[in-house]
């Protein structure tokens, strides 16, 4: 016996003297469900199934015992799905095996009362046409790229997790209905032979919570009246088990509402909301049967009331998931046009715009999104609002313009900031954001991208994939000049756990270089600290520590410097930042070190004389260099140091080297040249410093003793 016949046994039965006119209604919606319907139709049956593969396709073909009612639909997977309804067939699990060019893995299900054969199709290149004749049991389908794409597109480039997400999403997910069935407290009068005074009380802020939705609260206040043995007990386990429902617990709510049933089964007569929130906890479980039954009798027996559409349409869901698909339709359309002022036709149409869903494209869309934007606009339900908006902005962010989705999805997220689908929209709105960055020209818009990424700055863990999206961010901000913005918006990616290692240093260095062109070198500090602390092993911690070496430099603490950046000197190791080498030596000079600190300028001018531009440093890294060879009395590598040196340093510090090799020549006797060097220092030279020198040093006799020698002379 169809679903739908069924039915309209089971209320037939259970009309019992509550007959009216709304119950006919009902009855009527139920009858035109499917013109198949008699009390003794005969379910259909697959025998067979046969693949033969063509020169150019692969044709499927379907035996049955019966005239096939059915519908093919490309589903999620690149897979092809033909449902047949009030069907049965055996597995045929041989065929799972199949594969050719044009599908693979044939697999036959059963989904309630109705055969599903689903298999894979090759990716983008096959379409596939029907071949059915009236009146005939048996179905082919032809698979292959002679019938070119099939209408069902896939998903555009980038929306595949949304896509795919959705589908899952509309087939798995059944969100908690609210049946409009007046809240109906307790009599105190009959509370009064059952309680105590003060427990009375209790027990009637018990049930106040439940009407004001305080869940958690009415959940703890009724278990103590649940658990102990006493006259209020069966109705405390109803209360509880509502309480567990609206709380979507739904196993525990069934197991709850059926201890109650054992001891009170007529308070289920007394309480229609009761009968809801228990039959739909049974449907909820599983036992599809009877929760329609349950349902089907509190129809029967609430039909003339407001709320009875509600109820058939929480009845029509329960059929599709039975597999009556064709039996739910008839009950969405008939309610959507017969209940016009009743909640129930607003959640109908959504139902059927749900069944569209999937088979949008960008091209058809708009409508659909329409009629879930009115739906939203229109309904004084809080639930209904929410969910036809989250779907409004889920239809966008598959087939829309990713702005324009992103828009949707924020303005959701504003007026539903705790909703059902807030886990949901969090991973639709990182696809839209890093979506929006790729399609969006943002040369000439850097404020643009700025607020992008600041107004989106907990939604960036798929724009941060991207290899150009923190530097195209970064270059914004110096565009714009707003140092502090992007020091702020670093600093949270940095907490992010996201963010992913590889950013980790270029986010720091960017806080730590933003931090000193502010002049907060404790800020920078206090970053690429942490950096070293939480990262001790990190493979980048080398960076880290040469830009605190720079830091540390900057501040004189040179002790600092000599123990964070001596790894330097090490074999096979190369400074990030040619400076490291020359803060090195400097602070390995000051500490008389002269041996490293030679070795340590050395490698600072080798690391930078292939540059355009000569550092500032240069100068100073070459005097300091031959400082310490002399301090070592390698007296012709410093000598060639400083001429070499002279060649690149500034004119001011000339008489600087001027003086050293004058120093260098009085040491090896070369009195005459020393002099000249020493005058050249008077004559050429403007610091009074150096000038004194090399005056004190012509006034010393020591320009006209012979040389002395040195084992260590090169």
């Amino acid at each position: 016996m169809p679903i739908a016949c069924r039915l309209i046994a089971e209320l037939l039965l259970l009309r019992g003297p509550h007959g009216n006119v709304a119950l006919l209604l009902c009855l009527l919606l139920v009858l035109s469900v499917s013109p198949r319907c008699t009390y003794a139709s005969i379910q259909n049956q697959i025998h067979r199934i046969e693949i033969r593969p063509k020169s150019s396709f692969t044709r499927i073909t379907v035996k049955l015992a019966e005239e096939p009612h059915f519908r093919v639909s490309r589903i999620p997977g690149n897979r092809l799905r033909i449902r047949f309804s009030d069907t049965s067939g055996a597995p045929f699990r041989p065929l799972r095996r199949y594969s050719d060019a044009n599908i693979g893995g044939v697999l036959v299900s059963q989904r309630g009362n109705d055969a599903l054969v689903t298999f894979v199709i090759a990716a983008n290149r096959v379409g596939w046409r029907m071949v059915h004749v009236d009146g005939l049991p048996a179905l082919s389908l032809d698979v292959g790229p002679l019938f070119g794409v099939s209408t069902a597109h896939p998903a555009l480039p980038g929306r595949e997790r949304i896509r795919n997400g959705a589908a899952k999403l509309l087939s798995n997910f059944d969100p908690p209905l609210k049946p409009e069935i007046p809240f109906v407290p307790t009599d105190r009068n009959l509370l009064k032979t059952l309680l105590p005074e003060d427990e009375q009380r209790m027990f009637l802020a018990a049930e106040g919570a439940l009407y004001k939705g305080k869940l958690t609260a009415a959940e703890d206040a009724f278990t103590p009246f649940a658990t102990r043995q006493s006259r209020i007990r069966p109705l405390a386990l109803y209360r509880l088990a509502e309480a567990q429902y609206r709380l979507q617990k739904y196993g525990a709510a069934l197991e709850t509402f059926r201890e109650a049933a054992r001891q009170w089964q007529e308070f289920l007569t007394l309480n229609p909301a009761i009968m809801f929130y228990y039959g739909d906890s049974i449907a909820r479980s599983g036992d599809l049967p009877g929760g329609r039954h349950l349902l089907a009798r509190l129809i029967a027996s609430n039909a003339d009331k407001k709320y009875a559409p509600v109820l058939l349409v929480r009845m029509a869901d329960v059929l599709a998931r039975q597999g009556g698909e064709g039996d739910a339709l008839a009950i969405y359309n008939n309610v959507s046009t017969a209940f016009k002022d009743n909640k129930a036709q607003q959640i109908a149409v959504m139902k059927l715009a749900d069944r569209a869903f999937l088979e949008a494209t960008p091209d058809d869309y708009q409508a659909l999104g329409a009629t879930y934007a009115k739906i939203a606009a229109n309904t004084a339900d809080f639930d209904l609002r929410e969910e036809t908006t989250f779907k409004h902005a889920l239809l966008e962010a598959i087939n829309g313009p990713a702005d324009t989705a992103l828009d949707l999805v924020t303005t959701y997220q504003k007026r539903f900031p705790t909703g059902v689908y807030s886990t949901v929209i969090r991973d639709i709105r990182e696809d839209l954001v890093a979506l929006v960055f790729q399609g969006t020209p943002w040369a000439k818009n850097p404020a643009g991208l700025i607020r992008l990424a600041t107004d989106n700055q907990e939604y960036l863990a798929t724009a941060v994939k991207n290899p150009s999206f923190l530097t195209a961010v970064s270059e914004s901000f110096e565009k714009v000049g707003r140092p502090l913005d992007l020091i702020a918006l670093y600093s949270g990616l940095l907490e992010r756990p996201w963010v992913g290692g590889d950013n980790v240093p270029y986010l720091t260095l960017q806080i730590a270089d933003q931090a000193e062109l502010l002049g907060d070198t404790m800020m920078a500090r206090k970053v690429l600290q942490g950096f070293l602390l939480r990262n001790p092993a990190h493979p980048q911690t080398r960076w880290a520590r040469e830009r605190l070496g720079a830091i540390q430099f900057a501040a004189h603490e040179l002790p600092s410097v000599r123990t964070g950046l001596s790894w330097l000197l090490n074999k096979q190791e190369r400074a990030a930042f040619p400076a490291s080498y020359y803060y090195l030596g400097r602070a390995l000079w000051d500490s008389k070190d002269y041996s490293r600190s030679a070795q340590a300028m050395e490698l600072y001018l080798s690391a930078v004389k292939d540059m355009k531009e000569v550092p500032v440093l240069v100068g100073d890294a070459y005097y300091v260099a031959a400082s310490s060879r002399q301090a070592l009395g390698e007296r012709r590598a410093a000598a060639v140091l400083l001429e070499t040196g002279l060649k690149v340093v500034s004119k001011e510090r000339k008489e600087q080297f001027f003086y050293k090799l004058g120093e260098l020549a009085a040491l090896d006797g070369r009195n005459q040249q020393a002099r000249a060097l020493f005058e050249r220092v008077l004559n050429e030279g403007k610091d009074p410093d150096w000038q004194r020198l090399a005056r004190q040093a012509l006034e010393n006799d020591k320009l006209s003793r012979p040389a002395v020698p040195t084992s260590k002379n090169k």
